[in-house]
């Protein structure tokens, strides 16, 4: 009988030895697993912050090409503008010589 107890005496502080080692893996498994948690947070907000910083550049880069197309086109425009502006004075100024002669000859006729 003495041997039958001491067996279980050797079972029952293997068991405790085993449940002991268990629960350091359980808890040294969650603190990796809360590890991994944070690197996994931290990789995505950087990976974030990256995609974010090029979409900003690649929006500064597009701005800036916007903008000198405009200027180009504005350019375009004022230079066309004032090409049509000096067609219109020219016209003006024959079409008055023409209506001043017009006055003139009808007064002298």
């Amino acid at each position: 009988m003495f041997v039958v107890l001491e067996a279980f005496k050797a079972i029952k502080e293997k068991h405790l030895e085993a449940k002991r080692i268990l629960d350091e893996a359980t808890a040294e498994a969650e603190k990796i697993k809360q590890d991994a948690t944070q690197r996994g947070t931290s990789v995505y907000e950087e990976a974030y912050r990256a995609t974010l910083s090029q979409a900003e550049q690649k929006a500064i880069e597009i701005k800036r090409k916007t903008v000198k197309v405009a200027e180009r086109d504005l350019e375009k425009f004022l230079s066309q503008a004032e090409d049509q502006a000096k067609e219109i004075e020219v016209k003006a100024e024959k079409n008055f010589q023409q209506a001043v002669n017009a006055v003139l000859n009808t007064i002298l006729h």
